[in-house]
Formats: structure tokens, sequence, C-alpha cells
């Protein structure tokens, strides 16, 4: 065979291309998995860094991880998740200003 020739050529050029294709197939689909797992992810933190300690009722304990995680799930695509979160913090600092404490964000 001639490395010359140019059906070979094109053969090299298609099987390129069909390499290139799956490593795109291969690319999109860690990325469809990694959008697939992230939701899980944040309900978990949620779970246990927000929710938890308020159903414990230790207010202070979930105050900074309701701000950063709102603002983490703005960022990351969960922005209605986000603002609820922001206002979840609001009504945090609301409780704990109200009942004597200092709020250890501003």
């Amino acid at each position: 065979m001639n490395g010359n020739d140019p059906d070979l050529g094109t053969a090299r050029m298609l099987a390129l291309i069909a390499l290139f294709l799956n490593l795109l197939g291969f690319l999109l689909a860690l990325i469809t998995i990694f959008l697939a797992i992230l939701p899980f992810i944040l309900m978990f933190l949620d779970y246990v860094f927000v929710y938890k300690p308020l159903v414990d009722g230790d207010a202070r304990r979930a105050e900074v991880p309701s701000l950063l995680l709102g603002i983490l799930q703005l960022f990351v695509g969960g922005v209605l998740s986000g603002i609820i979160l922001i206002i979840a913090w609001v009504k945090i600092r609301d409780v704990i200003i109200k009942n004597g404490g200092r709020s250890s964000i501003f």
C-alpha cells in the first residue's frame, strides 16, 4: 500500500473525524453526568448544613451556610433555590437578632 494513495488519505481523515466526534460525545456525556449529579450534591448540602440545624433549632449554625449555598446555587444554575436560600438567610438573621444574638455576618 502506498502512503500517498488519495483513498487512504480520505479514509484516514474520516477516521480522524470519527475519533473527534467520539471524543466530543464522551465529553458531553461527562458534562451531562456532572449536571445530573450536581443537584443531588446541592440537595445534600442544603439538608445537612441548613435544614437540619434549623430543625434542631440552631439558627446560628444555619446562618452562614444558607448564604454561601444560596450564592453558590445562583452561580451553578439553581437560580430559584439560590434566591430562596438567600431569603431564608435574611429570615435566619432576623431570628438571631430578635432573640438578642448577634449575626455572624455583617
